[in-house]
């Protein structure tokens, strides 16, 4: 049968033979690579879930130690405090001990507090009997050797008492009043209370949390094992302390040996690391069975796919049905085009002779009765437009090529507009013969067009109106008000001593009121004048721009002890040279001014080629911006602070961002949020001429 139904197939079935073999080669190859991407894939999703949660895990812990560590740190400088400001110097001994009492009370995990003085002998602590020498202590003979004001964490130890118990300890130095080193004050923390206490979070059997040192010295693991002070994991040693914030990997444990997704929380403020690990052997054997689920599903489409191919086989024997589909696309192509309001033609340029799809005769209003012909074609043609149609067809004549768009008269006189393409087959002598193409109607896409431009022109002409009433009322309202102001000033000062304390209040109220508004004018009148000045463009080098602001801006710079930063090859912008440097000037303003309370500004000034054009950033680390409010910093007036904790208009960022999309750019704001600083970036287009990097 095989054999019969191969020798009923022409060259045309033989070849469709071959393409059938060819696509279930294909598919089964597809079928065989989807195969093996769906089972990484899920394995990637899966180790990819544990391995965030593991982060999460570590990234919460570190945050609880750090917060707990932070809390002893914080009771450290209150004693500390009480210790070397006494309000009565006499009870001083007795006064901190009682606060050492209470603050261990409260903290299950701390062991207890210890005053040591300069030479190492325990001044005050709270347990009963004769104190053990702990002069040789780590977190004594480092700050007795180097007495800067931080707080240390030593490594674990036991401790030197009847029932001796693993801990660490958090110190802090002390002073005298000439400010020479005086002794330490020391937190004792229960190793095993504080894994209790702060290991909850990973309870899950399978989990496991441990607290390390940087140079990889085991503090304490939950579940619990046996520790003693020395303990070191020897892939966290290996890195010799330098370790990224973050870190994951998968690896078998070196306690239990089992596969496990490790992920590592380098602690900021203190020199430990949470290390949070996940127990991968029951994922790793749910793997293993999607693997063999995913053969027996891609093995039953490979099945599927050869039956699906034999059928096709069998139906290539079947011309009728071959006949019948061409005869269904050849309607679908009329429908397609129809729809598109797409008609298709062939003219014979030498007889005049033409032919068309019934499309033609929708677009052109005809009845199917006319019969097709070149003439008439062109009788259809616009009168004003005739001129530009032939241009067309005798550029056909050398390029090949029909590409025009028109109007067209209707019978009804109705005027519409065609878009005609065609392809051009000529003579060896140059001689047009035959025209092969299409013809679209494009009447609804013209008139939109249209409608767009006269939008764009009446929104146009509103802008500008807007932008003169602007300049005129924020300049003609100054004289008034400063009327208003002269006059209020004059009878302030005549009145004075006439004025009782609320009347005072309220004429403080106009003089700052009048003075705010002039203020908001000035401010105004500036945002106004941004692309009126005349000011032409300019090729200039953006480092020149900089510089000049920075220049403006040099008394905010050395009063704040301001340190700037410039990094990239800054390039060559053509731009109005005074909004250049307003622009530049602007942002630095901004970014000194909104610096954190005691912290000089640090600002990195950043330039970038990008295919769009040049990126400017301006990023400092001062107080920030709520990430809902980044939009609102760039409108008029709106300002996210009071006024009396940071001064301003309000007006700087508008500014900016009128001078960057004037020129053609782009500006936006980035934050991490409150306290996290704030970055601003717009992008300036490249120019094809004259661009150079400085």
């Amino acid at each position: 049968m095989l054999k019969s139904g191969l020798a009923q197939l022409d060259p045309s079935g033989r070849h469709v033979l071959g393409l059938l073999l060819a696509v279930w080669s294909l598919l089964m190859g597809a079928l065989l690579w989807q195969y093996f991407a769906s089972v990484r894939l899920h394995e990637q999703q899966s180790l990819t879930r544990i391995e965030t949660a593991t982060q999460a895990l570590a990234l919460t812990q570190g945050e609880l130690v750090s917060a707990r560590l932070a809390e002893i740190d914080r009771s450290l400088l209150t004693l500390r405090d009480l210790i070397q400001h006494p309000s009565h110097s006499e009870l001083r001994e007795e006064h901190v001990r009682r606060v050492m009492l209470s603050r261990r009370s409260v903290s299950a995990e701390l062991l207890d507090y210890l005053w040591l003085d300069k030479t190492g002998r325990i001044q005050n602590w709270t347990q009963p009997g004769p104190p053990p020498w702990v002069a040789d202590r780590h977190y004594f003979t480092q700050h007795r050797d180097d007495p800067q004001d931080r707080s240390l964490i030593s490594p674990p130890a036991f401790s030197r008492v009847d029932r001796p118990r693993l801990f660490i300890a958090l110190s802090r130095p002390l002073y005298d009043a000439q400010g020479e080193f005086d002794g330490v004050l020391i937190a004792a923390i229960d190793v095993r209370t504080l894994a209790q206490e702060l290991g909850r979070i990973t309870e899950d059997s399978r989990m496991t949390t441990a607290l390390l040192t940087l140079p990889g010295e085991l503090i304490y693991r939950m579940p619990m094992i046996d520790l003693r002070p020395g303990m070191h994991i020897e892939r966290v040693a290996a890195l010799q302390g330098q370790i990224p914030e973050t870190y994951a990997y998968r690896s078998a444990a070196p306690i239990d040996g089992r596969m496990r997704q490790v992920a590592y929380q380098r602690l900021q403020a203190w020199p430990l690391l949470v290390v949070v690990t996940e127990d991968l052997e029951d994922e790793l054997l749910q793997l293993k069975r999607f693997a063999r689920s995913e053969q027996f599903r891609f093995g039953f489409f490979g099945l599927f796919a050869s039956a699906l191919i034999a059928v096709l086989f069998v139906l290539l024997l079947y011309q009728q049905r071959v006949a019948r589909a061409r005869r269904e696309q050849q309607q679908r192509l009329e429908e397609v085009q129809k729809l598109a309001q797409l008609g298709h033609w062939r003219a014979d340029m030498k007889t005049g002779a033409l032919w068309w799809s019934d499309e033609i005769y929708t677009i052109f209003g005809w009845s199917k009765s006319i019969q097709p012909s070149v003439e008439k074609f062109k009788q259809a043609v616009h009168p004003d437009d005739r001129a530009l149609v032939e241009a067309s067809e005798q550029l056909a004549q050398k390029e090949g090529r029909h590409d025009v768009e028109h109007r067209i008269l209707r019978p009804n006189g109705e005027v519409r507009w065609v878009h005609e393409r065609a392809k051009a087959r000529v003579s060896p002598q140059g001689e047009l013969l035959e025209l092969r193409g299409s013809v679209q109607d494009i009447t609804d896409l013209k008139q939109t067009e249209e409608r767009l431009r006269q939008q764009a022109l009446a929104l146009q002409k509103s802008n500008d109106e807007l932008e003169q009433f602007a300049y005129v009322a924020s300049h003609d309202l100054r004289q008034p008000l400063r009327m208003i102001n002269s006059f209020s000033e004059l009878l302030n000062q005549r009145l004075q001593a006439q004025m009782d304390q609320e009347s005072r209040e309220y004429m403080e109220y106009v003089l700052d009121g009048s003075q705010r508004l002039d203020e908001m004018l000035i401010s105004l009148l500036e945002y106004s004048r941004v692309g009126r000045s005349g000011e032409p463009e300019q090729w200039i080098q953006s480092r020149v721009l900089l510089e000049e602001a920075l220049r403006f801006l040099q008394p905010e710079i050395q009063a704040t002890q301001a340190q700037i930063h410039l990094v990239g090859d800054w390039p060559k912008l053509k731009i109005a040279r005074n909004e250049g440097v307003r622009l530049f000037q602007n942002l630095l303003a901004n970014a000194l001014k909104f610096h954190a309370a005691g912290r000089v500004p640090e600002i990195e000034l950043k330039v970038e080629a990008l295919s769009q054009g040049w990126q400017f950033s301006i990023c400092d680390q001062g107080i920030g911006i709520d990430a809902t409010q980044l939009e609102r910093v760039f409108l008029v007036f709106q300002r996210l602070n009071a006024r009396g904790a940071y001064p301003g208009s309000g007006i700087g960022l508008p500014v900016c961002r009128k001078i960057v999309e004037r020129h053609g750019g782009i500006i936006w704001a980035e934050s991490a949020g409150i306290n996290q600083g704030s970055c601003f970036k717009f992008i300036l287009p490249r120019l094809s001429e004259g661009e150079q990097l400085c």
